[in-house]
């Protein structure tokens, strides 16, 4: 009988304090079923850059409702899957033109590259708008002891 992955849900209020808690739940959750410390910091870098862009673009400002956004973890023995599920306005990440970086200093502008910093960290990425929801899945691939991926 094959045991089910380590999975963990995390729900989360979309505010920065509901963000600070999940991202230290899913860092306690990883390192404690023994995730490398390169994939813990991709997981990391995912939650903060895409709840952070839901926050700041996904909802109108006028909006005073409370949101709730989930992130569903689950390890696998190669790669740890990430489901971000959120209320926001339709957004579908794979439709983005690819962001290019400035050439200059000069050229460069604070923000815009969190979403670059997501395609380059994640294995995988596909997106559905389901029911009202945006549903953004991820991998990111496990590494050995020497930083091979597993």
């Amino acid at each position: 009988m094959a045991t089910a992955a380590p999975s963990l849900l995390i729900p989360m209020t979309a505010d920065i304090g509901g963000l600070e808690i999940a991202r230290l739940q899913a860092r306690q959750f990883l390192e404690n079923n023994a995730v490398d410390e390169h994939t813990v910091a991709g997981v990391e870098l995912i939650i903060e850059e895409a709840v952070t862009n839901t926050m700041r673009y996904g909802y109108e400002v006028t909006d005073a409702e409370e949101h709730q956004v989930e992130i569903d973890l689950q390890i696998e023995p190669h790669e740890v899957r990430l489901l971000i599920v959120d209320d926001a306005k339709p957004f579908d990440p794979m439709d983005t033109d690819a962001i290019l970086l400035p050439e200059t200093l000069d050229d460069a502008q604070v923000g815009g590259l969190g979403l670059l910093m997501i395609r380059n960290t994640a294995s995988s990425m596909a997106y559905e708008r389901r029911d009202g929801f945006n549903r953004f899945q991820l991998t990111v691939a496990r590494r050995d002891a020497d930083g091979n991926p597993l």
